[in-house]
């Protein structure tokens, strides 16, 4: 474990493990991220919903399984099990045989955390879908708002569009041991949400432009040992990155001109 301490927030990254954020605990003593249970380790080559289910993932090149070109990758990507090189300020990895390096950085800024990515094709033009995935710990009242309009039940193979409601914000509105998963409607870029908690935290979140798309998990027990909220900003929609470039909703990456982007949290 490698840690950064700021003004505002102590992170806690897990090199070995995707470089995983796994404690995110404010100046207050709050702590924002779901935790492993105590001992949790994850067995060699599990699946994502067999290891600890907690804690803020880098999902990367998909988020959903998918096979692209004939390269299979697994459930939420090919980088959260992977061992990365650096300390908790910069840390990076090279997939040489997905063909890309990713690198993220954590720096401090007015309230909180820049956390700054950058990815960098190595031989050729490759489809490449980003997605947080920060399991926010969601006591019973915590909330999240986001700048949408509509969302898309992406459970529902229907993928059905409604206009936003307070109820599907909520998780206290998810029964014990079941989940929801929507995006904010994919023709309207959204870049700010917050996560609120009934304790008057209130997390703020925003990212780059060229990340437009924002899907909401809500978690009420049925994988994780906690009930979470993972507000999950991406580059492309939806979480399979076959379908992404199916619907021509996926970033590309080009030899000699690597992508970047950004997020920021802000305790208020």
């Amino acid at each position: 474990m490698t840690e950064l301490a700021t003004e505002r927030f102590t992170v806690v990254v897990d090199l070995e493990r995707g470089a995983k954020i796994t404690s995110l605990l404010d100046h207050t003593g709050r702590e924002w991220l779901a935790q492993a249970a105590p001992g949790a380790s994850r067995r060699a080559g599990a699946a994502f919903t067999d290891a600890e289910m907690a804690g803020w993932d880098e999902c990367a090149p998909t988020i959903d399984a998918s096979v692209v070109d004939g390269v299979s990758m697994p459930d939420h990507g090919d980088l959260w099990d992977q061992a990365f090189t650096g300390d908790a300020a910069h840390s990076a990895i090279t997939r040489a045989e997905l063909g890309f390096t990713f690198e993220r950085s954590i720096t401090e800024v007015r309230e909180g955390i820049r956390l700054h990515y950058r990815v960098t094709a190595l031989r050729e033009r490759i489809p490449f879908l980003w997605a947080a995935h920060p399991q926010f710990s969601a006591p019973a009242g915590t909330r999240v708002l986001v700048a949408a309009q509509r969302i898309v039940d992406v459970i529902d193979p229907e993928e059905p569009m409604t206009p936003i409601n307070d109820s599907q914000l909520q998780i206290d509105t998810v029964d014990p041991g079941k989940f929801r998963k929507w995006y904010a409607d994919p023709h309207e870029p959204v870049t700010v949400a917050s996560l609120i908690r009934a304790d008057g935290g209130v997390l703020d979140m925003e990212w780059s432009s060229n990340c437009p798309y924002v899907g909401v998990w809500f978690d009420n027990c049925a994988f994780s040992r906690e009930p979470v909220i993972a507000i999950e900003p991406s580059n492309g929609f939806r979480d399979s990155l076959a379908l992404a470039i199916q619907r021509d909703r996926v970033t590309y990456v080009e030899p000699g001109e690597p992508l970047e982007w950004w997020v920021e949290l802000r305790l208020r």
